[in-house]
C-alpha cells in the first residue's frame, strides 16, 4: 500500500511539474518524509525531479533564456551551499516545521496577492539567493524563484524549460553529494526504479495540459496543492 501510494503521489505531482516547470518536488517532499523519512525522501526525490526536468528540456529546449539561466543558476548555486550548511546543523525537528511553514507563505502568498509587486532588482536577486538555500536544505526552491521568474521570463515555455534546466543543473550537484554521503543504499534506488514509470506518465501528461491549458489555472491549483501538503506536514 505504501508503494502504491508513493506511485500515486510521484504520478500527481509530476503531471504539475509537467506544466509548471518547478512544482513537483515541492508538492511531494513533504508526503515522502512522512512516508520514508527525510533522508530517504531526499535523494529519491532528486533522482526523479532530475529525470522529469530532463523530459521537458529535450522537449523545449531551443525555448531556453539562457541569459536569466545564468543569473538564476550562479545565485541559486552559492545558495545551496548555505542551505546544505543549514541542513547539517540543525536538527530535522526543528527544520521540518519550518519547512512546512515556508510551504504555507508560499501557497497563501499565490493564492490571494492580485498582482505582482514590483520589487527592487537587489531584493530580486535576495530572493534567488534564499531559493538556492531552500533548495540545498529541502531540494524545493521553486516557489521562491517563480517569484523572480515570473517577472523575468513571462513566456510560458521560456518558463517552464528554463527553470526545469536550473534544476537539473544543480540537482547533478546534490546528486553527487548525496552519492558520496552514502545515501543511495539498495532500498532507496529500489524505490526511485519504481517511481521513474508514474514519472514518465505524469511528465508526459502534464506537457500535454500545459499547451491546452492556461498557467493561470494551473497555478493556482499548484497552490491549494502546495498549502495542502505543507498543512499535512505541519500537523
Amino acid at each position: 500500500m505504501l508503494y502504491f501510494l508513493f506511485i500515486l503521489l510521484v504520478l500527481l505531482t509530476n503531471i504539475i511539474q509537467g506544466i509548471t516547470g518547478f512544482a513537483g518536488t515541492v508538492l511531494a517532499m513533504p508526503f515522502a518524509i512522512l512516508m520514508f523519512g527525510i533522508d530517504t525522501a531526499k535523494p529519491v526525490l532528486t533522482v526523479l525531479t532530475t529525470l522529469a526536468c530532463l523530459m521537458v528540456v529535450c522537449r523545449s529546449w531551443r525555448s531556453i533564456a539562457w541569459k536569466e539561466f545564468g543569473r538564476m543558476f550562479v545565485l541559486m548555486f552559492i545558495g545551496v551551499f548555505a542551505g546544505e550548511y543549514l541542513y547539517r546543523q540543525a536538527s530535522p525537528d526543528l527544520l521540518l516545521p519550518v519547512y512546512a511553514v515556508f510551504i504555507i507563505a508560499i501557497a497563501l502568498r499565490g493564492m490571494f496577492q492580485k498582482e505582482e509587486r514590483d520589487l527592487p532588482p537587489a531584493c530580486l536577486m535576495l530572493i534567488v539567493l534564499g531559493a538556492g538555500v531552500i533548495h540545498g536544505m529541502f531540494i524545493s526552491g521553486g516557489p521562491l524563484l517563480i517569484i523572480y521568474a515570473v517577472k523575468k521570463i513571462p513566456e510560458k515555455e521560456q518558463f517552464r524549460s528554463t527553470l526545469s534546466l536550473i534544476w537539473i543543473a544543480l540537482n547533478i550537484y546534490l546528486l553527487a553529494k548525496q552519492a558520496s554521503a552514502g545515501l543511495f543504499s539498495a532500498p532507496t534506488l529500489h524505490l526511485a526504479v519504481i517511481g521513474v514509470p508514474a514519472l514518465i506518465l505524469g511528465v508526459a501528461a502534464g506537457s500535454i495540459l500545459a499547451k491546452k491549458m492556461s498557467q493561470e489555472v494551473f497555478l493556482r491549483l499548484t497552490y491549494i496543492l502546495l498549502l495542502i501538503s505543507g498543512a499535512t506536514l505541519l500537523l
